[in-house]
């Protein structure tokens, strides 16, 4: 709605500033005119502006042209005629312009090489070409003009605003309306469709209605809902949150990673793995098992480190070499609910948002002080 009522606007716009537009016209190469003199037949001339910018008239001779409006063509041709007709009535009107081509690029409907008046201006083209899109970053659009830049608010001037910015064109006029960087935020978890999500740039978006545009939550879904914001871990209660509380509810910024974690009994691998993330846990699973059903472990997998970290956020380091080489039970432990595993490499880990994400809030600063 509110696009359609910024196209009125410039649709009006231009209904009203037409008149004006053709009366301060200044004349180019190539446009067509026409003169009369009252009572004088024989006088009526269509004459093209020539290269040199002028034009030709029975006994005034060459007068320039090029640059000036009808109405100075005119009052100069009256001045002229005076000198053999009695107080000379002369018309000069507009038959044709001549045909300039530009370029519109960017943002816009249909971008492509534009035939147009010599009279059009920005908006002119800017409705050949469709209207811009919504993505369009239209007060950063730019002229480009015989190797100037000249810089024009769309964007005002689609409202009706900064007229000054609406250009009469000229030829080889490349215009170019550029488009915004995309907004997007991500959710994982127990949400019936995970992804990444594009943000509006009209419109905020809160936490609730980002959870429905996911999908809302599955069956499995816990209590809490996990949000890295601005490079903040925060956490908050999943009832308050879709009751749009406003301490529970905040707007959805461009880079936030939302998580919903899971109410079930769950292990959770994460590293080097082929489909890192939980999985439902079961009485006899081990870690062997836990890494087989999550795709084996990657060639840059540290099998000699894994590390455990139960409910309670004990650490245990366990070198898997030993089953798989001497078949050591100790070194594939039963798992238990709330296990996570991380499969690591030689490289370092940033383990605050890795036990934020399947700790809570309260709990990662108990971590931020581990020593690996």
């Amino acid at each position: 709605m509110k696009k359609r009522i910024i196209l009125m606007t410039a649709i009006l716009l231009l209904f009203i500033t037409v008149p004006t537009i053709a009366q301060q016209y200044q004349l180019n190469v190539g446009d067509k005119i026409s003169i009369s003199v009252w009572g004088h037949q024989d006088l009526s001339r269509e004459t093209i502006i020539d290269p040199d910018g002028k034009i030709s008239y029975p006994l005034v001779g060459s007068i320039k042209a090029e640059d000036k409006t009808t109405t100075e063509i005119r009052t100069e041709l009256q001045q002229e005629l005076a000198e053999y007709i009695i107080e000379p009535e002369v018309s000069v009107n507009l038959i044709s312009y001549r045909k300039l081509r530009v370029t519109v690029m960017g943002a816009v409907r249909q971008e492509g090489s534009y035939e147009i008046r010599s009279d059009n201006q920005v908006l002119d083209v800017i409705s050949l070409a469709g209207g811009i899109k919504e993505d369009a970053k239209a007060e950063n659009t730019t002229l480009q003009r015989q190797g100037e830049k000249l810089e024009i608010n769309l964007k005002e001037l689609l409202r009706g605003n900064n007229l000054a910015d609406n250009y009469q064109l000229q030829d080889g006029d490349q215009l170019f309306v550029p488009e915004r960087e995309r907004l997007t935020a991500s959710i994982q978890g127990e949400v019936k469709a995970p992804g990444q999500y594009e943000l509006n740039y009209e419109k905020e978006i809160r936490l609730n209605e980002f959870l429905a545009q996911a999908g809302s939550l599955t069956e499995n879904a816990g209590e809490k809902i996990r949000l890295i914001s601005d490079n903040k871990p925060l956490e908050f209660e999943v009832e308050n949150t879709l009751a749009a509380k406003k301490e529970a509810n905040p707007v959805v910024k461009d880079g936030d990673s939302i998580y919903i974690p899971s109410a079930l009994e769950e292990v959770t691998i994460l590293g080097e793995i082929a489909r890192p993330g939980s999985y439902e846990w079961n009485d006899n699973m081990r870690l062997a098992n836990l890494i087989a059903r999550a795709g084996n472990t990657s060639d840059r997998a540290n099998l000699e480190s894994i590390r455990l970290v139960n409910a309670n956020k004990e650490i245990r380091e366990i070198n898997m070499e030993d089953f798989f080489e001497d078949s050591d039970l100790t070194a594939n432990p039963k798992l238990k609910p709330g296990d996570l595993v991380m499969v690591g490499e030689k490289n370092s880990v940033d383990w605050s948002r890795v036990f934020f994400l399947f700790s809570g809030f309260n709990e990662v600063k108990d971590f931020l002080d581990i020593s690996w």
